[in-house]
Parts: structure tokens; C-alpha cells; sequence
């Protein structure tokens, strides 16, 4: 199950590492921060960055919260547990699942590459070919989306990268399907 502790924005690595040295590895399987993949440009060139998807938060994959959570508390100027409805609980399986389905090896989501199909977004490939559902913005000149997920027990909106190719008509896109 993963559980989460919050931490100062773009401190999230030393909060990993002051985490894997204060706990036990029996009692923290996997300490990480989901990131994600976007381009930018800049100097004339694009280039591949990465942020942290879920800024200022350190997931913590365990299976014994009472331990943990104690754990947590002996390391108070890094991290605080969040505790959701009053308690130290792992964020929902629904959650868990969709983020393991995004996450690759590295705990990085990709970015996609997309269409836009008579005005509506189709991901030709990458982690939201599956997720296009979620997607509520996009920013084409940025090359982000940005998706609904639920964590916290709130809505909350995650940047994600994506590079729409071209706006094409579904009769284009058809074709494009038929030749790939």
C-alpha cells in the first residue's frame, strides 16, 4: 500500500534519502516521488525535463502504517504524514492502480504524443493512451495536459506532458491508423 508524506516543495529528493536512512526496509518497501516527462524549449533546441508530479509529497510503499507512521514522526523537519479523514491511511486502491498503470520503472510518466481528432484529443501513444478521459486542459504551446486524478480524497489536477502533433480530421486519422 502507499502511504504519503508531505515535505518542502523541491525538496523531495533529500526527503528521500533522509527517509531511506531513517527507515528500516522491512517496514519501507519503495521510497519515491512520482515525476513526469514534458519538452521545453529553450536555447533553440528541445529538450527532454522532468518534474515532480505531485510537488512537496513523498510516497512511501508499506504495509504496517502504525510503524511507519512512528517512524515518520522521529523525522519531523523532512517529513509529516498525511493523514486523510483523521488518520494515517494509504491513499485509495483506485488511486494506487492508476498511478502504477502511469508510473514506468524509473517512478517517471512519459510524455505522450497525441492528435487532435475534429477537436477532440486522441493519444496515439504513451501512459495516457489509456487515461484520456482524465485530461481537462490542454496547452498546446507548452506541450502539458492537465488530468484529473484523485488523491487525497480530493480532485486535484496533475501536469502531465504531451505533444499534440497536428489537428487532423477523422478521415486523416483513419488513414494514419490504416498506414501505421
Amino acid at each position: 500500500m502507499w502511504y504519503v508524506a508531505q515535505t518542502a516543495c523541491g525538496k523531495e529528493r533529500a526527503a528521500i534519502e533522509e527517509c531511506r536512512n531513517a527507515l528500516p526496509e522491512n517496514l519501507a518497501a519503495r521510497i519515491f516521488v512520482p515525476r513526469y516527462q514534458y519538452r521545453k524549449k529553450y536555447q533553440g533546441q528541445w529538450h527532454t525535463e522532468e518534474a515532480a508530479a505531485f510537488p512537496g509529497y513523498v510516497f512511501i510503499e508499506s504495509e504496517n502504517s502504525t510503524e511507519l507512521e512512528e517512524a515518520l514522526e522521529r523525522i519531523p523537519h523532512t517529513v509529516t504524514p498525511v493523514r486523510i479523514g483523521g488518520g494515517f491511511y494509504p491513499i485509495r486502491a483506485e488511486e494506487e492502480t492508476f498511478l502504477r498503470q502511469m508510473l514506468d520503472e524509473q517512478d517517471c510518466i512519459r510524455c505522450s504524443i497525441g492528435y487532435l481528432v475534429d477537436g477532440q484529443l486522441m493519444v496515439w501513444q504513451g501512459p495516457l493512451k489509456h487515461a484520456v478521459e482524465r485530461v481537462r486542459k490542454i496547452d498546446r504551446h507548452k506541450r502539458l495536459v492537465e488530468v484529473e486524478v484523485r488523491l487525497f480524497e480530493e480532485s486535484r489536477q496533475m501536469k502531465l506532458g504531451l505533444e499534440v502533433k497536428a489537428k487532423v480530421s477523422g478521415e486523416e486519422y483513419e488513414r494514419m491508423l490504416e498506414t501505421a
